[in-house]
C-alpha cells in the first residue's frame, strides 16, 4: 500500500485526559471537525515507558457526516516528541464502511490542539 495525496485535514481540541496507574499510557479525548467526516469525537491513546520521546499509539473515533448517518474510525501508529510540548502522530485508520486513510498531525500538548492532513490511502 502507497501514500497517496492530501484529501482533507483535521482540528481537535483536547477535552479530557486519562493516565494509566502504571505511568505508560494516557488516552485523550477531542472534539472537532475533520474533511469528510464532519463532527468528530475521538480519543488518541498514546503508550510510552514514562519520559519516553516516541511510542505506539491507537485512534478510536466517530464522525458524524453532515446528511445524518456516522462513521467509526479505529487505527494504530506512532507518536514521536517533535519539540517543546509538541508530538507528531502518524496512523493509519480504517473507517467502517471500508475506507481506509492515513494521518499525519501535529499534538500541541501546550494548547491542547491535535491537527493534520488526511493522506489517501491506496
Amino acid at each position: 500500500m502507497a501514500l497517496g495525496k492530501e484529501i482533507g485535514d483535521f482540528t481537535f481540541k483536547q477535552t479530557s485526559a486519562t493516565y494509566a496507574e502504571d505511568g505508560g499510557s494516557v488516552g485523550v479525548n477531542f472534539d472537532g471537525t475533520a474533511t469528510r467526516f464532519g463532527t468528530v469525537l475521538g480519543t488518541l491513546i498514546a503508550r510510552g515507558e514514562p519520559g519516553a520521546k516516541q511510542g505506539s499509539c491507537s485512534w478510536r473515533s466517530q464522525g458524524f457526516l453532515d446528511n445524518g448517518d456516522s462513521v467509526v474510525g479505529m487505527g494504530e501508529g506512532a507518536w514521536q516528541e517533535t519539540g517543546k510540548h509538541q508530538w507528531r502522530v502518524r496512523l493509519i485508520i480504517q473507517i467502517s464502511d471500508g475506507q481506509i486513510f492515513a494521518s499525519d498531525g501535529r499534538l500541541d500538548l501546550a494548547s491542547r490542539s491535535f491537527s493534520g492532513k488526511i493522506i489517501e490511502w491506496s
